[in-house]
């Protein structure tokens, strides 16, 4: 397994995250880089491939802050530079609001039916895609398309359909929360009846039924990542085939105090919800939840949680 930080590099445990090894990370003060190395250390996005590599594990996929994305075929043991992005048409105008000096790759996303097809999100920038492995990339931005994808996800029973989360409430207009592709991130869909929160950050659809969605959102972006004395918020809503988003509670904590959590859905339908509150499963396909008994320590309560790891 793999994890990212955003001044340290990337690290990797192989017994299951009892220990850790620094990989591909910075090099000690005044070395230079080596050549198979990552050339940066704020590591923002990490996949792994089900396409393998020369050791027969999966291929890793790595982005950064500033933008770029690296790959490695052993396991980590080595990186390659793929793409900086500079070549885009539009990479100029790209930024981060917190840091509007320099943006990164949000989200990675290999697609569930084809491995060599993947999606890079950029923060604030819009869709990147390779249909060869990361070898080439263009930009997909016809019409009204999203800019600030905060997840995206494809599925393998939906082929070319893309669901993304989206900050673009607060870039644009509100009704820009989560949208839609059919075709593969050319044209989207802005799908918000029943949103009453217009910050979406977190998603997870069903394995098994491509119409079952639950997302995260807040009020705006310093209510959902700032703890502030308890001042935080964030609310679950669920979307199935035709119908409008619904916020669910039932076995959840307060919206008022929960900081904006992770979303993860297992093989079997179940879904996972990760809070600075705790750990929480639904199998009803998100309108039910319970706690996990997992043992929470007090200074979690104000921390952020950034991704979520589901080992069965």
């Amino acid at each position: 397994m793999y994890c990212g930080t955003f001044d340290r590099g990337l690290w990797r445990s192989k017994d299951g995250g009892s220990s850790w090894e620094a990989i591909g990370t910075l090099p000690s003060f005044g070395e230079v880089f080596p050549a198979n190395a990552i050339h940066m250390g704020a590591i923002t996005a990490v996949s792994v491939s089900p396409a393998k590599g020369d050791d027969g594990n999966g291929i890793v996929y790595v982005g950064t802050e500033p933008s770029a994305m690296f790959v490695s075929k052993n396991g980590g043991d080595n990186f390659e530079l793929l793409t900086d992005y500079r070549q885009m048409p539009s990479y100029s105008s790209w930024f981060f609001p917190q840091r509007t000096y320099t943006h990164h790759v949000k989200h990675i996303e290999i697609d569930a039916n084809n491995p060599e097809t993947i999606y890079t999100t950029i923060e604030v920038g819009g869709l990147i895609k390779s249909v060869d492995g990361g070898m080439t990339w263009t930009e997909e931005k016809e019409g009204n398309y999203p800019q600030d994808i905060h997840v995206l996800k494809s599925h393998c029973n939906a082929p070319n359909r893309l669901y993304g989360v989206l900050g673009d409430s607060f870039l644009k207009e509100p009704g820009q929360e989560y949208a839609e592709s059919n075709d593969g991130g050319k044209t989207w869909n802005y799908i918000c009846s029943g949103l009453k929160h217009h910050y979406a950050y977190q998603m997870a659809v069903n394995p098994n039924d491509p119409e079952n969605i639950i997302i995260a959102t807040s009020s705006n972006p310093h209510v959902a990542h700032d703890y502030n004395n308890g001042n935080c918020e964030s609310f679950i809503y669920k979307k199935e085939k035709n119908g409008s988003w619904a916020e669910m509670n039932a076995g959840l904590p307060t919206p008022k105090g929960t900081i904006i959590p992770v979303l993860k859905a297992t093989s079997d339908g179940t879904f996972y919800l990760f809070s600075n509150k705790g750990v929480y499963q639904s199998v009803d396909g998100g309108s039910n939840w319970t706690s996990l008994e997992i043992p929470w320590e007090n200074r979690f309560m104000e921390q952020h949680p950034y991704e979520m790891l589901i080992i069965k």
